[in-house]
């Protein structure tokens, strides 16, 4: 196993310093907005049934270094309830009224990637899976929790004692995962996440991850 020197962290501390600002950012946007919940009038906000997600950020495993991480989803409305209807001019409309408060949830389909590579050791993890995500939403960002399940394609290559060893070693794995949307316009919002994976086994059997994005509302 190869000795990790503090600088090979840099790269995931900046990531989670990224994820901190992105939430205080919604949480001074949710804060400023609630002031403003007497008001009759709101700002406009697309609350669409379908959403999609691109997002890249980092990947820190057990045994390894921070890795690029990469993941696309989507999420599908589900349990809508009757009366959500905001204040709506045009296509779009701000929001539940401030009155009626409430969770919105969301089925989420997921693909994700990271890869890592040096002299001794080799490894790829494509995840394929679904989280079931609750979203509190509020005017000026929407803050959510999840939970989740996948299917880890997971290739490794490592020298053992000058033996070269492969091994396909896929596994099935569950996630938490928190975050926040602050919103740019009716259709688009950027978004931080904070998530940990617990995979089956003994080998990078759990995964934590920082990673940011774009969510498109369509």
């Amino acid at each position: 196993m190869n000795r990790r020197s503090p600088q090979t962290q840099a790269p995931f501390v900046a990531g989670l310093t990224a994820l901190s600002l992105i939430f205080a950012a919604g949480a001074a946007l949710a804060q400023e907005g609630g002031g403003q919940a007497n008001q009759p009038q709101y700002e406009q906000r697309s609350d669409r049934d379908v959403q999609l997600r691109l997002g890249v950020g980092l990947d820190k495993s057990d045994d390894g270094d921070a890795e690029g991480y990469y993941s696309a989803a989507l999420r599908f409305r589900i349990g809508r309830q009757h009366g959500e209807a905001g204040v709506y001019e045009g296509d779009t409309y701000r929001g539940r009224p401030p009155a009626e408060g409430g969770i919105r949830g969301y089925l989420e389909p997921e693909v994700a990637y990271w890869s890592r590579a040096d002299r001794n050791d080799e490894a790829t993890d494509l995840l394929v899976g679904a989280n079931l995500i609750g979203v509190v939403p509020t005017r000026g960002a929407d803050f959510f929790v999840g939970v989740g399940f996948g299917y880890h394609f997971f290739d490794s290559r490592f020298v053992d004692n000058n033996v070269v060893v492969e091994d396909d070693d896929d596994r099935v794995g569950g996630n938490l995962q928190v975050g926040v949307d602050v919103n740019l316009g009716s259709k688009v919002a950027l978004f931080g996440t904070g998530r940990i994976d617990i995979l089956e086994g003994s080998r990078d059997n759990r995964q934590t991850k920082v990673f940011v994005g774009l969510r498109f509302k369509l």
